[in-house]
């Protein structure tokens, strides 16, 4: 059986690289005070690039090996390659935390706590859909959030925004279902 590390490392040298940032990431990356940045499987870094020029220190974890080695020699950009299954966010250290595309619930109530007051969440990844043609993983429908889960689970935060909406997907023009938030440290 192919471990995650070594699927994900297929899946960053085989895949072309995304270079923009998230939509979402690029509208409110001014809402977050300057400082400590995290991006959360952060993949071959499009979203710890733009935070870096946007002026914040990444962190960026990722499994992948492979996707953590380009980013090894940037500046302001800290890379860990880290099982996220186990993974551990520091307490009130981070000024805006970046989850695209990957869930892990357990992470849920420690990127809360990872926020300073102010900080910013901006959270998008697949969710289920009641048209199984708009979800991204029918084989795996553990890998996909639940109607108002993404909301529900971070009401702890102020929202400033927060939709399920269905996206063209890249690899073959197909919708999939996503939900968007973006919350705030109290």
């Amino acid at each position: 059986m192919q471990s995650d590390q070594d699927k994900w490392n297929l899946r960053h040298k085989n895949n072309p690289i995304p270079s923009e940032p998230l939509a979402l990431l690029r509208q409110f990356i001014t809402a977050a005070p300057r400082g400590k940045a995290l991006d959360i499987a952060c993949g071959m870094g499009r979203n710890s690039r733009f935070m870096r020029d946007c002026g914040f220190e990444v962190e960026s974890i990722d499994i992948s090996d492979f996707a953590i080695t380009s980013l090894q020699n940037e500046r302001n950009i800290y890379a860990h390659c880290a099982d996220l299954d186990s993974f551990k966010i520091l307490p009130q250290n981070y000024h805006i935390i970046c989850n695209s595309y990957f869930l892990e619930r357990r992470l849920f109530p420690l990127m809360c706590e990872g926020l300073k007051k102010g900080g910013i969440l901006v959270f998008e990844t697949f969710a289920k859909s009641e048209i199984e043609s708009h979800n991204a993983f029918a084989s795996d429908s553990s890998h996909l959030l639940h109607k108002n889960e993404l909301l529900h689970a971070f009401l702890d935060l102020e929202i400033l925004f927060y939709e399920e909406t269905l996206i063209p997907r890249a690899k073959d023009s197909s919708l999939a279902l996503v939900a968007r938030l973006v919350g705030r440290a109290n």
